[in-house]
């Protein structure tokens, strides 16, 4: 249901997560020619010349579209809190991986193409998403109590 407080921090962290299809994690200026590349969901990529991926990132992107469709599911698992309850739980460990799984590729491709690396605002929407998800896991948990003890008045 929508009108619930859970499915607005639901539905504000799927929002989130979709700020990162669109916009990239980290930029790398290379030292010895400043050429600018972005690292996005996609891969590291030239950012002004047409070239191509200089390498891809499939692990992140498979987190990344996994993570956004467990937070779609769990919207519409309203009438199963307990499903709804595990299901945050194991988003929100995806979420605080998405992170750490960037700054790893940002960490190779520095390596990769010595530079300086710039991370962007993008760059902690995964950790935003996950305190959204903890809050709704919260107000379910809240629900389901209340259900339980409205059972056992019964």
């Amino acid at each position: 249901m929508i009108q619930r407080i859970q499915s607005l921090f639901l539905l504000a962290s799927a929002l989130f997560l979709g700020f990162l299809f669109f916009f990239p994690f980290a930029e790398l200026i290379r030292n010895t020619d400043q050429i600018l590349y972005q690292l996005n969901f996609k891969g590291l990529v030239p950012l002004l010349s047409e070239g191509e991926t200089v390498f891809k990132v499939i692990p992140l992107s498979i987190l990344l579209v996994v993570s956004f469709l467990i937070n779609v599911i769990i919207i519409f698992l309203y009438r199963k809190r307990m499903l709804q309850i595990r299901l945050s739980v194991f988003l929100i460990i995806l979420l605080l991986g998405i992170p750490a799984l960037a700054y790893y590729y940002v960490r190779m491709a520095q390596s990769a193409l010595p530079g300086q690396a710039s991370y962007e605002i993008v760059f902690i929407f995964p950790v935003v998403s996950a305190i959204l998800v903890f809050l709704a896991l919260r107000a379910i948990a809240r629900d389901e109590a209340l259900v339980r003890s409205l059972d056992r008045l019964r």
